[in-house]
């Protein structure tokens, strides 16, 4: 270490922590590699940062997702993780960040969702139904293109997770990155042979009616995007996104954006079959 590194230690740096965080991460220590350290891990970010809900996820490539582990009811696990599989995560803020190859740690979902994305058909179905109010994901780089996301999630009843909370969790990193790691190393090759090409499914859809802008405008819409981020993006008047929806909706038999969500769920399962 450095001189200069050294004196970036602050008093605060120095206190002893305390005995139930030492045992915590000793818990982790003896429980990573093994089936038993999801648990150990939970124990010892409910410490750091209090949440109800915790969803260990690989993304192996551009293959579909698989739960590594989840403590969800068998209703809310029927939507979290085996629907979601089934290709709505294509729209998810957090794969998306890990195709963006955002940097890894810990990162509240307002980081990563696009400024509309609370009135999203996709947070309304992935969040409000199973009474899902706020998500913190922890987004750890394998080898290659390989990522496991750890996500926490808040219910109704508790308040958003905060900047403090998230730069916390942040501190402790290396910590789970290290256990994590060690413990879940995704089979990129045999889960990518499950679904080799899940974005050229969801590029595809409605491509044959829709025009290249209409199909662009689309997938925006459906990631969260409103008319005013949709034209900041594309650099286009507000007005000509108005006019290219509509044709759209037109040419797809809708008229409302719940409807789109349920047309691209419909063809998203329809074609992972």
């Amino acid at each position: 270490m450095g001189a200069d590194q050294r004196t970036d230690i602050t008093q605060d740096d120095l206190q002893p922590p305390s005995p139930k965080w030492i045992e915590a991460v000793a818990g982790l220590v003896r429980m990573s590699g093994t089936e038993h350290f999801a648990i150990a891990l939970r124990n010892c970010l409910e410490l750091v940062c209090p949440f109800d809900s915790m969803v260990v996820s690989a993304y192996a490539g551009n293959a579909a997702p698989v739960a590594l582990y989840h403590d969800l009811d068998e209703v809310s696990a029927a939507v979290t993780v085996q629907f979601y599989a089934s290709g709505p995560y294509l729209l998810d803020p957090v794969y998306l960040a890990c195709r963006n190859n955002v940097a890894p740690g810990a990162y509240r979902l307002l980081d990563l969702a696009p400024k509309d994305f609370l009135r999203s058909n996709y947070y309304a179905t992935f969040f409000r139904k199973i009474r899902i109010h706020d998500e913190m994901a922890i987004l750890l780089r394998g080898s290659g293109d390989d990522w496991i996301a750890i996500s926490l999630a808040r219910s109704r009843s508790r308040n958003r997770f905060d900047a403090g909370e998230r730069d916390r969790v942040n501190r402790i990193l290396p910590v789970v990155e290290a256990g994590a790691l060690r413990t879940w190393q995704p089979d990129a090759p045999a889960i990518a042979a499950a679904d080799a090409l899940p974005q050229d499914r969801l590029r595809g859809f409605a491509r044959d009616l829709l025009s290249r802008r209409q199909a662009e405008i689309v997938q925006m819409i459906l990631q969260g995007h409103s008319t005013p981020s949709i034209a900041t993006e594309l650099g286009i008047a507000e007005g000509t996104v108005k006019v290219h929806r509509h044709h759209a909706y037109s040419k797809l038999g809708i008229r409302s954006q719940s409807e789109l969500f349920a047309l691209l769920t419909r063809y998203l399962v329809d074609t992972s079959r």
